[in-house]
């Protein structure tokens, strides 16, 4: 039995776009100093005259600190992260079927957890904004004590207040840290978005969040082929 499922916040729950593009853009444009302003875009990962936070920028994975720490030398890190999550909780929008996906999963008996590489207050918050808080059981970020992703901490003291055992929680993300740390917790992995990477990793993966829901009855009523593939465009009707 799936007992508990434990998820990445940012383009796993949450799209990740409309919640952060415009907040890091903001950040951005309050660095009066063009050249610093323009330096630490570009280690950002940040594309100023698109407002937009480009694929393999180190904040799409990596753990905040890692992140600020890549630009603490160029402008005021505690002002810039500061900004990013103000404007980020008046602007958080939820992955598309994501409420009802959390509902109908609680309403079966299913503990949720998140892991995230933002801080736990930042994640909190978003939690809270989207009216989720009572949906949860335990929201972990890097800075909870217990590391950031890929290493499996987080994901191993989520489960373990969600008082799930080995076997029974999944790990749903759309990165490769996310796939990584679920696996060394001994989570089965499903991925979810377009990330190559952790696609090819996982255990299953699902086109959207409505899915997993169907993932959950087939990993229920799966008694003895551990190796069969989960259709991801199959309807709980199907299974």
């Amino acid at each position: 039995m799936i007992k508990a499922i434990v998820f990445d916040k940012d383009g796993t729950l949450l799209d990740f776009e409309a919640t952060w593009n415009e907040a890091v853009g903001v950040a951005f444009d309050q660095i009066s100093d063009a050249h610093a302003r323009e330096t630490s875009a570009d280690m950002f990962g940040y594309d100023l005259a698109s407002r937009t936070v480009l694929p393999h920028s180190p904040f799409v994975s990596e753990s905040n600190d890692v992140v600020m720490g890549l630009v603490s030398d160029l402008i005021d890190v505690e002002t810039f992260e500061r900004t990013i999550n103000q404007v980020s909780r008046l602007n958080v929008v939820p992955s598309s079927e994501a409420t009802a996906t959390l509902k109908t999963l609680v309403a079966n008996g299913v503990k949720l957890a998140i892991a995230t590489n933002d801080s736990e207050g930042a994640a909190r918050h978003h939690v809270s904004a989207l009216g989720w808080t009572q949906l949860f059981t335990s929201v972990k970020g890097y800075d909870s004590g217990h590391g950031a992703k890929p290493d499996p901490g987080m994901v191993l003291a989520a489960v373990e207040e969600c008082g799930a055992i080995p076997g029974s929680y999944l790990m749903v993300g759309d990165s490769v840290h996310d796939i990584l740390a679920g696996q060394a917790a001994g989570a089965t992995t499903v991925a979810i978005g377009n990330n190559q990477g952790a696609l090819s990793l996982a255990d299953h993966k699902i086109k959207k969040m409505t899915d997993l829901i169907a993932l959950v009855k087939f990993l229920q009523q799966q008694e003895t082929n551990n190796s069969t593939n989960f259709a991801s465009d199959a309807t709980v009707n199907d299974i």
